[in-house]
């Protein structure tokens, strides 16, 4: 979230843990307090957010340990994250106090999705400045690849944001891709939109099926 006149960091009651930042080893991250996620939590309204969020807020108000919320947390991050193309062009991002507390609660900000998309790929992707700014101080790495072997520098929605997460040099760097990523030829720009009939997808992606409701196909495109 920002805040400060624009300086990027967790909400207040957070700001001095940064638990999950990638400079500690892990036995070194000092951990969050149950006290201070329930008052992450009483700043949000249940009501804006759909079941498997409010589950978690529950879980969170009864105490459930962190090591069980952990997964949970990783799961609706990627998902929160992924908020439909159409959404994000209207300029609708995903709530940045949510995402504060899934991290401070312990998600994997590297995990890829079931699609092999991490949330910073996502965010970048869809143009999420402030979110993408929550993910790298969280500990997002610059140099994880995607499923397709981009970058998130690569897959960026602009130049300012490209910049950003242009990932540090490292020797690899020279090395050419494995021919089954150098030859995937994917394209961000070229993901088709769906045109639904039915539960058809016809977007010329081979045999695409939609799963209605969740924004996405079964076959892994975005739409």
């Amino acid at each position: 979230m920002l805040e400060n006149g624009g300086e990027v960091g967790y909400i207040d009651c957070m700001s001095d843990l940064q638990w999950n930042s990638v400079t500690l080893e892990e036995d070194e991250k000092p951990r969050v307090r149950p006290e201070d996620l329930r008052e992450m939590v009483a700043d949000l309204d249940p009501d804006d957010f759909d079941e498997p969020v409010q589950e978690f807020l529950d879980a969170i108000m009864n105490g459930e340990e962190l090591e069980v919320l952990r997964p949970a947390a990783t799961l609706l991050l990627q998902d929160e994250v992924d908020l439909a193309p159409d959404l994000a062009s209207m300029g609708v991002e995903p709530d940045t106090a949510l995402i504060s507390l899934l991290l401070a609660a312990g998600a994997d900000v590297n995990a890829r999705n079931a699609y092999g998309q991490p949330p910073l790929h996502l965010a970048a992707y869809y143009g999420y400045e402030t979110i993408v700014e929550q993910l790298v101080a969280a500990g997002a790495n610059l140099r994880t690849r995607n499923a397709q072997g981009r970058f998130a520098a690569e897959v960026a929605a602009t130049p300012s944001l490209a910049a950003r997460l242009e990932p540090p040099y490292h020797p690899e760097d020279d090395e050419p891709l494995p021919p089954e990523i150098e030859d995937a030829d994917y394209e961000p720009d070229a993901e088709h939109e769906c045109c639904c009939g039915g539960d058809e997808c016809h977007c010329g992606e081979g045999d695409c099926r939609c799963e209605h409701g969740d924004g996405e196909c079964t076959c892994g495109h975005h739409h």
